[in-house]
């Protein structure tokens, strides 16, 4: 499980959030907020996994990563006004979020100002993935990028490794940043090598070690 941006504060001081934060619930296929929706909330995943996914200029939904618990989304609604979300997110499953609005965090940003750090944090994950995929992009081939996204997904669902990841192989091609042709063939070399099995909407991971290798990870 990935470590929680709150478990990563102070114990004092993540009592303080803990306390401010509101929970809340949502159904496998519920949605927690659209694309374009005014966004004024922080989510952290306490339990089960969400899609964060975006409407493509032709109409068609890709999904651009899967969150599991300790994750977080919305960041940016605590840093600016007027935000509206850049995707959709979709509960995958049962889902337990904490969630903090802008003006209870402001709140306890004047009172504990070392709460700061929360969101610098928060913004620091952020940019180092984001750095890690665009060097990735420039510098590994198609195979090894796909390779290592699925094993990100798969991650997310450490505490069953073969469980059968939420993903079409648009969507892969979409996270990888490659030519959905070009993620089919692949897809299907790794499914003919035994590292994976392609099903409808979803894939397995069947060897975990050798896509690892694929990957070009030790």
């Amino acid at each position: 499980m990935t470590e929680s941006v709150l478990e990563a504060v102070p114990v004092g001081l993540r009592g303080s959030l803990v306390a401010a934060a509101h929970r809340r619930r949502f159904r496998a296929g519920e949605v927690v907020f659209h694309q374009g929706d005014p966004s004024d909330v922080l989510f952290v995943l306490r339990r089960g996994h969400a899609a964060v996914r975006v409407t493509t200029p032709g109409g068609d939904e890709v999904t651009l990563a899967v969150l599991g618990p300790g994750e977080e989304f919305g960041e940016l609604a605590l840093l600016r006004p007027a935000h509206r979300h850049t995707a959709t997110v979709v509960a995958l499953d049962e889902v337990e979020a904490l969630t903090l609005d802008r003006a209870t965090f402001e709140r306890l940003r004047h009172s504990q100002p070392e709460v700061a750090e929360l969101l610098i944090d928060v913004l620091a994950r952020r940019v180092e993935r984001l750095s890690g995929m665009v060097a990735e992009a420039l510098f590994l081939a198609a195979d090894r990028r796909i390779a290592r996204r699925l094993l990100d997904v798969a991650h997310v669902y450490g505490d069953c490794p073969q469980a059968p990841l939420p993903l079409t192989q648009t969507d892969v091609a979409a996270m990888a940043g490659v030519s959905r042709p070009t993620a089919n063939r692949a897809l299907r070399r790794f499914a003919d090598r035994g590292l994976l099995r392609l099903g409808r909407r979803r894939i397995v991971i069947t060897d975990v070690a050798g896509l690892t290798r694929a990957a070009g990870w030790p």
